[in-house]
């Protein structure tokens, strides 16, 4: 039995970029790209029609979101895929959207920058047994947000949006990590970063927990595409670096080389003091301008939760190798990323003197890490102090 397809356009606001099939499941097929409109075709599938396809999947919610398998299951969906479908593929982070090619939907009838909407996909990741009238979901959900943690779209009283995050176990320190990497940002004087906040939540069970929420930098005006998308206008071999690649890319599309070398220098070495192992090249992107498809530089850093060894157990912590840190990143072991480091002085560690005591707000069970933490932050910015003075620090031998 042949699976039911249905045709549907692929919009960038209200500018048609593609006709396409798309299964019950999300799959595409019979891609027909519209003439003129090659330049709002995504950045990512503009190679060939077998990395956009690959584009087109990362935009759904990833299967191994907690709670996804529940969420799915109660709002009637067969996976993310048919979700993404169902949600027209809206987004938060860009104005890329699906139209049914028997519907005269426009871009102001459907924008979630524009109209209110209730992330009942987020709200029943958080809270399993929250009961909410699903009769009241709107159609249009965001159903694209990346990452494995509990995560849902608000809006705020004055119209913005903003995530809401929460954390892996019954630790809030991913939620106090964010905020914690805020103050750092605060202390040295950077400004191109997101701020976090921490918010009260409710998790399974009702019970009362610690999260954190940030604001969308992104707008009608704005849209944010990662380095992995980025990445896939290049020709991809293993050996080649993607620091090297994701640079290449950026000052093709228009992004100074000063510009690329500060921001990428600044974000590695404060990754560095705050061990953040997860800069992966989703967690990384560019700005662009959706209507004149100018970039406008680099998306603020953004998503330092899993860092600070917040995986690691008491034991773990005491054993800590700082030479050994291994990352989600340009290379896989953290220390090796300050060799694409150009400016050295960019970082003060004198103005990176941090206070501990946020991390009083974890559970009970965890304050005694916080020495430990300090401890290992402290060996870090001796360590970049080092660094900041001339020497190649990957190559001497030091345990912490």
């Amino acid at each position: 039995m042949t699976e039911e397809k249905k045709d549907f356009f692929l919009m960038h606001k209200d500018v048609s970029v593609c006709l396409m099939s798309i299964s019950f499941d999300g799959t595409l097929s019979n891609i027909r790209k519209k003439p003129g409109a090659e330049g709002h075709f995504p950045l990512g599938g503009q190679k060939n029609l077998t990395r956009f396809c690959e584009w087109w999947k990362n935009r759904a919610i990833p299967k191994t979101r907690h709670g996804a398998k529940t969420a799915l299951q109660r709002l009637g969906y067969s996976s993310t895929g048919s979700a993404l479908v169902n949600n027209l593929a809206l987004s938060l982070n860009d104005c890329y959207w699906i139209r049914p090619r028997d519907e005269d939907l426009t871009w102001a009838e459907v924008s979630l920058f524009q109209n209110d909407f209730t992330d009942t996909f987020g709200e029943i990741t958080f809270n399993e047994s929250h009961k909410i009238d699903l009769r009241n979901k709107t159609r249009f959900d965001s159903a694209t947000t990346q990452g494995e943690l509990q995560k849902k779209w608000c809006i705020h009283e004055d119209g913005r949006r903003f995530m809401v995050k929460g954390n892996h176990g019954v630790s809030y320190q991913q939620s106090i990590n964010e905020v914690f990497a805020t103050k750092l940002h605060e202390q040295l004087g950077f400004a191109h970063y997101t701020p976090y906040y921490l918010t009260d939540i409710t998790v399974d069970g009702n019970r009362k927990g610690l999260g954190c929420m940030s604001f969308n930098y992104c707008s009608e005006e704005v849209e944010s595409i990662s380095a992995w998308e980025v990445l896939q206008t290049e020709k991809l071999r293993p050996s080649d670096s993607y620091y090297h690649l994701f640079k290449k890319a950026c000052l093709k599309l228009g992004i100074a080389e000063e510009d690329f070398n500060n921001f990428i220098d600044y974000q590695i070495m404060t990754d560095y003091l705050l061990t953040n192992t997860d800069r992966h090249m989703n967690n990384i992107a560019i700005l662009r301008n959706p209507d004149s498809l100018q970039v406008i530089g680099m998306a603020p850093v953004y998503d330092t939760g899993n860092s600070m060894f917040y995986q690691l157990s008491l034991a773990e912590l005491r054993g800590v190798r700082l030479s050994e840190v291994k990352t989600h990143s340009f290379v896989e072991k953290e220390i090796r990323l300050l060799k694409y480091v150009h400016d050295r002085e960019l970082v003060d560690p004198d103005r990176a003197e941090m206070d501990f005591s946020l991390y009083l707000k974890d559970i009970e069970e965890r304050h005694d890490r916080i020495p430990l933490l300090q401890s290992l932050y402290e060996c870090k910015l001796e360590s970049l102090r080092a660094f900041r003075k001339g020497k190649d620090i990957w190559k001497a031998r030091y345990t912490a």
